[in-house]
């Protein structure tokens, strides 16, 4: 039996991407009457664009938010009586063209209510070089035993798909700015069903190209991800998903602190005369090889030299993206302050990239004493 599915492409200002977006998904298979673009207030031609390609456009006047707008969609639409499926797509995605029949295969266990595919990062600099690095780190150690194990944390608004029949029990709020890791959890707490994985169910994101908008959007989903935390308590310890949550955050507030007292554990290292094997430059070492080695795997598994060819710059990202997460922790645990603030990076057509040319640039620009101060002032 085919399910039959609907897509909700929610979009805000998106007139640069949207229509690759909108043409892959009909050539996977979905009729333009089928997908529901969201256009949330747009002031450019997002919406034009959407009627042209033949899809049915809902715009909102004001804009109401990426949670609300998914939410008014099939609401208005009545998508959850209509549809059998309800994927979800972000703006700036292109999927494979078998994506929708490999996604449908993981409902034919009626114990799946919902799936997500695999994102993978566009090139375009050395910045989504190392965001493909992550996106390949995550697909390899973490996604399959989480699906194993009914603990994904997380299941991505660009590639997810739920089955209509739970829709009216998830509460789509504004009450954190990351609405897919929260709907996520909800599935969890009130044990509606399982959340797969579906590695072959592969899409291609557009990511950050500056270091500007790739902070932003970090310090977005970190302090997003601790308002779930917050919201949804979820170091009770009390289910699976709460010690899984409780590890992967507790691991990641240990190693970023780490990373952001490496300088005065280096500083240390020259004024104390520790045992080599217990120098922290030396640990350091060991750690900047380990992350070459899994760049290297993960340029050669997806064909990426631009992967390996910017992995000397990963170990900076690294601590960067240490800095992101302790601030969200900072603002949302420790200030309880309210972050509502929503941020799409800025988007850009895609060309084929050059790569000696633009990773000399790149190194260029981040090895330039103007580069680094211009970091350091950007207020993310």
């Amino acid at each position: 039996m085919v399910l039959d599915i609907c897509v909700v492409v929610p979009a805000r200002n998106e007139a640069a991407v949207i229509e690759a977006t909108l043409r892959s998904l009909i050539a996977a298979g979905i009729p333009p009457g089928h997908i529901y673009l969201v256009d949330d207030c747009s002031s450019d031609n997002t919406g034009d664009i959407g009627r042209t390609l033949g899809v049915i456009v809902l715009r909102n006047d004001p804009n109401l938010g990426k949670a609300h707008a998914i939410a008014r969609a099939v609401g208005m639409f009545k998508l959850n009586e209509r549809f059998e499926l309800i994927s979800l797509m972000d703006a700036d995605t292109i999927v494979n063209e078998d994506y929708f029949a490999v996604m449908r295969k993981a409902f034919d266990d009626s114990e799946v209510v919902t799936a997500c595919g695999r994102h993978k990062s566009r090139p375009c600099n050395w910045i989504t070089a190392y965001r493909a690095y992550g996106y390949s780190f995550t697909h390899f150690v973490y996604r399959g035993a989480q699906s194993k194990m009914r603990v994904i944390n997380v299941a991505p608004g660009c590639s997810t798909t739920y089955r209509s029949s739970i829709w009216h029990k998830l509460d789509w709020n504004k009450d954190t700015i990351v609405e897919d890791m929260d709907v996520t959890i909800q599935i969890h707490k009130n044990k509606l069903g399982r959340i797969v994985y579906v590695p072959d169910a592969i899409v291609h994101t557009q990511d950050p190209q500056t270091l500007a908008d790739y902070g932003k959007q970090m310090f977005r989903w970190n302090t997003g991800s601790w308002q779930v935390i917050k919201k949804h308590k979820l170091f009770g310890f009390k289910s699976k998903i709460d010690w899984e949550c409780a590890f992967l955050f507790g691991e990641g507030l240990l190693f970023s602190s780490l990373y952001l007292l490496l300088p005065l554990l280096l500083l240390y290292d020259v004024f104390y005369d520790m045992p080599y094997s217990f120098r922290f430059g030396y640990m350091a070492l060991i750690d900047a090889g380990f992350s070459f080695v899994i760049a290297l795997f993960v340029a050669a598994a997806e064909r990426r030299k631009d992967i390996l060819f910017s992995a000397p710059l990963f170990p900076l990202m690294r601590v960067f993206d240490a800095w992101l997460f302790i601030k969200g922790f900072w603002k949302v645990i420790i200030r309880r302050q309210a972050v509502t603030t929503w941020f799409t990076p800025a988007r850009y057509i895609q060309e084929k990239i050059e790569w000696k040319s633009a990773l000399l640039s790149s190194w260029r620009s981040l090895l330039s004493f103007s580069a680094l101060r211009h970091l350091l002032r950007q207020r993310l």
